[in-house]
């Protein structure tokens, strides 16, 4: 049995107001493809199938016509869970329409812990089961108590994730067979990008990767965006997120995992390479170096490359402002494949940064960005207190909209 594991698409990012849509159709085009060639039977999707809540249609119609395209292949299963950005309402409300097409949606933990395994079998023979692990809430694993500390909040939650866990293998080993765990959490050690929004509504403090039922045979994870390992025998890891979701992602290899399941009960795990569709690149210097590399800059991707561009003088001057903007506006009109996206402008008094002006945007800055802006701003003491009841609050926030 061939199994394929994924996650973080989030179809319907922008990036910096930038749509990604052809990109993620390239994607899935590039999947397709690749279930084929390579005798895919499963596909496992570890959480944020998409960037936000409420999607567009545009990113609707994108997924769907994915999952409906798979009837056509050689997948004969899919398995979704929901991730920190998707609303389980969102994920689920065609979960009966999708189930007789055999993708199982789990889109929020199940009252019931048998909901969450998922069996996987070859000609009426179960061969491995999936714990499908979404995205665990507050509300799902503990008791939120009034007053209580930062530190056994924390505590409290890792607690309330661990006994979940906990809780799927025992009801996942009575199969006797390979048991694959999905998750959509932080594991300590983890390296982040600056793409991981709100990353304290998904567990800040982190799960250590021990704590993990020792029966699980591969744990399939998401949240964390670039492609890792977590354990030594590469049977805990994060698949990554199969495009850059942000500048910081951009020397990333991103990847899929490849999992096959043998008569022996061993699981043998390998690689697959997602090309780039596009490049995302950086420039910085002062503006005439910028201005050399941009007009020197030729894009051989599928689709235009983006570009940050930084440039840093040493002081105020209101010509080089203006032909920084008229730079932009040329290379993004000639014909090199290129596109900057995040134009950047930095003036530094003297030797000093204290005095620089940097244009930037809101709509680049997550949620939790601005709050912490905002911290800094008021140079507060207990600032680990404060962002945890935030992460409550914009918790409590999402939940409700998602009610309503």
């Amino acid at each position: 049995m061939r199994i394929l594991h994924t996650s973080d698409w989030h179809i319907g990012q922008k990036l910096h107001g930038n749509d990604r849509e052809e990109e993620h159709q390239l994607f899935f085009d590039w999947l397709k493809q690749k279930i084929n060639e390579l005798q895919i039977d499963v596909l496992l999707v570890a959480g944020d199938v998409f960037d936000v809540g409420f999607p567009s249609n545009s990113a609707l119609k994108l997924y769907y016509n994915f999952l409906t395209s798979l009837i056509h292949t050689h997948c004969s299963q899919v398995i979704i869970t929901g991730g920190n950005h998707d609303y389980i309402s969102t994920l689920e409300a065609p979960s009966e329409i999708l189930s007789a097409l055999n993708i199982q949606v789990i889109g929020g933990a199940k009252s019931s812990i048998a909901d969450e395994i998922i069996e996987l079998a070859v000609n009426g023979q179960t061969e491995c089961v999936v714990a499908a692990v979404p995205f665990l809430r507050d509300k799902d694993i503990r008791q939120v108590n009034a007053g209580e500390s930062y530190e056994d909040s924390v505590k409290a939650t890792n607690q309330g994730i661990v006994k979940h866990y906990e809780q799927v293998a025992a009801e996942a080993k009575a199969f006797k067979c390979p048991i694959i765990a999905m998750g959509h959490l932080y594991v300590q050690g983890a390296g982040l990008s600056d793409s991981e929004r709100d990353i304290h509504i998904g567990n800040l403090a982190g799960l250590q990767a021990t704590s993990f039922p020792n029966v699980f045979d591969y744990v399939a994870l998401g949240h964390i965006h670039r492609p890792q390992k977590l354990s030594a025998d590469g049977k805990i890891r994060y698949s990554g997120s199969p495009l850059p979701l942000s500048f910081s992602e951009r020397k990333d290899n991103k990847q899929l995992v490849l999992l096959d399941v043998r008569k022996d009960q061993t699981i043998e795990m390998a690689e697959l390479k997602v090309p780039s569709f596009r490049k995302l690149i950086r420039v910085s210097g002062t503006f005439e170096e910028v201005k050399t590399a941009l007009k020197n800059y030729r894009g051989e991707s599928q689709l235009a490359d983006w570009a940050e561009v930084l440039v840093e003088e040493e002081q105020m001057d209101t010509a080089i402002r203006q032909s920084f903007e008229k730079l932009i506006e040329e290379t993004n009109q000639a014909d090199n494949n290129l596109m900057v996206i995040k134009p950047l402008l930095k003036f530094a008094g003297g030797n000093e940064m204290d005095d620089s002006v940097v244009t930037t945007s809101l709509s680049d800055l997550s949620v939790q960005d601005v709050f912490n802006s905002l911290l800094d701003n008021k140079q507060v003491s207990n600032v680990d207190t404060l962002n945890q009841t935030f992460a409550e609050l914009l918790d409590q926030f999402y939940h409700q909209t998602e009610k309503e």
